[in-house]
């Protein structure tokens, strides 16, 4: 009696070359344009991800003093001028 065969594996079609992993040579060149479509993508979305954070730094260093005067001036009761906001007397 001959042992059983397991189910899932692929077996090759008559006239089919098979590479290391049971794919053909064209189901391979898919398999590794698709790799590479997706290793570009993950480049451009880190080059993306560089320039968002360095932008994000930039606006939160020098908008982050502006931004308390504002929130400063919204909250006070007496609103001020600008001119008694920004006089240095």
């Amino acid at each position: 009696m001959a042992p059983p065969t397991r189910a899932s594996a692929k077996q090759p079609k008559p006239g089919r070359a098979l590479g290391r992993r049971g794919m053909s040579r064209a189901e391979a060149a898919a398999a590794a344009d698709a790799a590479a479509r997706r290793s570009a993508a993950a480049r451009e979305w880190r080059v993306w991800g560089e320039w968002a954070m360095g932008a994000a730094k930039v606006v939160a260093h020098y908008g982050f003093i502006p931004l308390v005067i504002a929130v400063g001036v919204i909250k006070s009761d007496p609103k001020p001028s600008l001119f008694q906001l920004l006089a240095p007397f």
